[in-house]
Formats: structure tokens, sequence, C-alpha cells
């Protein structure tokens, strides 16, 4: 039978480089890609497939993925079990320094404990001892599998992270093009007053994201075309819609901004971000709003080795007053996303 990769973007060439060096792939499926071979291989729409093997390198999804193919005859590997059975994929990861996946940034026990200690759940510890003996090895045994459903990032059903006033103030640090806007209106009672103040500097994804808001009349929302660091500036920026990051070798300029200069008076009660690696100086300036208004955070923790230990801990330095819990919410700990709950006294 023909074995094929599912996916030809970003993780699908991961998964090539490490699966064809012990089988051959005869094709690629990619719903969205306009490419039509790869690696010298075709590339099929989903609804065009011949018969396969198929590894699936999508890890959004991939429950979906599964059922769709496995209904029409496929023998359909998970992402998951694709893992399993080539786990030289996680070297092509640990080449490429992908995101938290880097075993030279192993701290010492002393700072992993006080983060340990930090953690409110036994859910969030053995995550977190998960993602940290994971990075020594690679084992499967320690494999971060998701915890907590996509649908319910940044509203976790088993976590108190809506704050229980009236009011919702929420900070939308990285609006990409509303998905977070959405989230809040799936997961937040509609009965409750909602304010949101986003900030997305990618001219691309404004446009979406404007059009997008206009469907969501109930929510208050305000657009900030900017991105969010410990102060107000002008940064290089690298442009790659869902992944657009401060950069060095960016290829525009954007204006970043601080959420003490830009949002302090209007006293937020909670703050997500999920800004591509820039987390701990936007923590840094929002350093006045933490600790004179305790808002509570959901602060994602994948894009950079160190952030899993350094940003439960800056984040205590600055404001004690925490009940802290992480969940993971999709494959390969991406996704992962420290929730910090407002201690009630």
């Amino acid at each position: 039978m023909k074995k094929a990769i599912y996916g030809a973007g970003q993780f699908g060439r991961y998964f090539f480089e490490a699966l064809s060096k012990s089988i051959d792939i005869d094709f690629f499926i990619d719903a969205y890609t306009v490419s039509k071979e790869l690696y010298k291989k075709p590339v099929f729409k989903p609804d065009n497939i011949p018969f396969a093997t198929i590894y699936n390198s999508v890890h959004f999804h991939d429950d979906e993925i599964v059922t769709l193919l496995s209904k029409q005859g496929h023998e359909v590997k998970s992402f998951s079990e694709t893992l399993k059975e080539f786990p030289k994929i996680f070297s092509i990861f640990k080449k490429k320094s992908f995101l938290w996946i880097d075993e030279r940034k192993c701290l010492t026990s002393k700072r992993l404990n006080e983060v340990s200690k930090l953690l409110k759940d036994e859910k969030s510890v053995k995550i977190f001892n998960k993602m940290i003996e994971f990075r020594k090895n690679f084992d499967m045994e320690y494999y971060p599998y998701p915890n907590s459903k996509l649908s319910e990032q940044y509203f976790p059903k088993d976590i108190p992270i809506i704050p229980q006033n009236d009011e919702l103030r929420f900070i939308d640090c990285g609006a990409f093009i509303g998905d977070t806007i959405e989230l809040i209106n799936n997961n937040v009672p509609k009965n409750k007053k909602i304010s949101v103040v986003s900030y997305e500097p990618d001219l691309n994804n404004l446009k979406t994201l404007q059009n997008n808001i206009k469907k969501i009349s109930h929510i208050n929302i305000v657009v900030i075309p900017a991105g969010v660091y410990s102060k107000t500036t002008i940064l290089k920026f690298s442009l790659s819609g869902s992944g657009s990051a401060i950069s060095e070798n960016g290829n525009v300029s954007v204006a970043v901004t601080s959420l003490d200069e830009t949002v302090y008076s209007f006293h937020p009660n909670y703050i997500k971000m999920d800004i591509e690696g820039a987390e701990k100086e936007a923590l840094l300036g929002a350093k006045n709003i933490i600790k004179e208004f305790t808002p509570n955070l959901a602060v994602s923790l994948y894009h950079k080795p160190e952030d899993l230990w350094e940003l439960p801990l800056l984040i205590n330095e600055l404001n004690p007053n925490y009940d802290y819990y992480i969940r993971v919410h999709a494959h390969l700990g991406i996704e992962t996303v420290l929730y910090c709950v407002r201690k009630e006294f």
C-alpha cells in the first residue's frame, strides 16, 4: 500500500525528513497549499486521495482528520501514533530549535522545584513534570499529551479563570484575526458585560480582525494596531500570519507599547498573552497593573525553552497573590498556557 503524509506545511516537512529515512513516502495531502509537488512528491487535496497508509503531521484537529480519512477507507496513523512509531521526528525538532523543545535548557532542580510548589492542582504538577522529563530524553512515556480542550483555551472549565464580578475587562495580547474573541463569545456568560482591548501589529491580520469583530455586537472591542512589549518603541517584526513575531531579522518595523502605558486606567481583570516569545517583556511592561490590580492571567509557556520556569517565577515576584495552573491544549506542548488566578482572601 502507498504511504503518505497529511500536511505539506512546516510539520509535514519535518515528518518527511524523519519518516523518509525509514520508509518511502509516495505523496502528501494538504487542503490549503497551492503547491502541486513537495520533495518531488505529488500533493493531493483531501477529497482526491489514492488509498494509502497516511501519517498525520497536523497536530491541530488530529481527531477530526483521523476520523475523516478513516471513513474514506484509509489506514490512518494519528499525530501521536506517528511520533511513537518514528521517534526520530524529535531529533528534527531539536535540530530546528523548535519552540520549547531544547534539552540544553533544563535548569537545575532548585528553580524547577520553586515552580512546582506554585502549582495549585495535581493535573498541573503532572504536566509540568512531564514536560521537564520529556525535554531531557524525548521518551514518549513522558510525552505531554493535551489535557484540556482547544475549544476551551483561555477558558478551561476546571479553572476559575473568568472573573466573578459583573464585568470582564479583557486584554487580548496577540489578537491575530479574532480567534480569542470568538472563544470569549463561546465561553463567557452572555449576561456579563464584556469589554476587550485587542493588540495586533500585523497589518494583514488587522484587516481580517476588523471584519470579524463586526459580527460580535454584544462585546465592546477596541483594537490597538501595535505589539505588546516592556516599553513604547519601534521594533523589527517578522510577518508570518499566526506566528508573526519580534525578530532582529524582521522584514518590517512595527510599533510596540506596554500595557502600563496604554490600559492602566482600564483596570483590566483578565490579561491573555500569546505573543510568540515576547511574553516576558510584556509582563515587565504590565508590572504596575499586575501589582496593583491582580488581574487573572493566561500566558503562553511554549515559545521559548526557559519560559516554562521564568514566566511563573517572574509573575510570582511581581505579585505573590496568585494560584497557578498549567494546561496543554494541543500536541507537542504547543498551546501550553499558564493560568494565574487571583487568590480570594
